[in-house]
């Protein structure tokens, strides 16, 4: 069963990262832009593509972990300084949407999100790689 774990902000993406460092199985980090109180993001790519990630979820996401990671508002995702770690190596994001699986190279981002192909093609790539955990990435540097 797909396990979806809600992450608010860099510092808890770190947190929830090192508590998984062993953890056995494929885990997948998706951004997106923060909702309001009616559940829409300010990130019109982000709504478009919401509805297909979550089928690919469904669909071909098993025995996986999913961090749901909310990349803040939009002042927040826009400043390109040292102060946003999402922008930073390792993860390096440049857009939202996006979609990687962690320990891994594979990503999807954008406008990528919207085409099912696509990420039924990312789920089969990780699900061959996710076997016993590989050295955990180090996020923390």
């Amino acid at each position: 069963m797909t396990e979806y774990v809600p992450v608010r902000g860099y510092q808890e993406l770190q947190n929830f990262l090192k508590a998984y460092e062993n953890k056995q199985g494929p885990i997948y980090l998706y951004f997106y832009g923060e909702k309001d109180s009616k559940g829409k993001s300010w990130c019109p790519d982000c709504v478009d593509a919401e509805e297909t990630i979550m089928t690919a979820f469904r669909n071909h996401a098993r025995q996986a972990i999913v961090l749901v990671i909310d990349v803040g508002n939009r002042d927040a995702w826009m400043d390109s300084s040292d102060k946003n770690g999402f922008r930073k190596p390792p993860l390096s994001l440049s857009s939202i949407p996006s979609l990687l699986h962690w320990k891994g190279v594979e990503r999807l981002e954008g406008d990528q999100l919207l085409k099912s192909s696509l990420l039924e093609l990312f789920f089969e790539e990780t699900s061959l790689k996710s076997g016993p955990p590989s050295s955990a990435r180090n996020i923390n540097k």
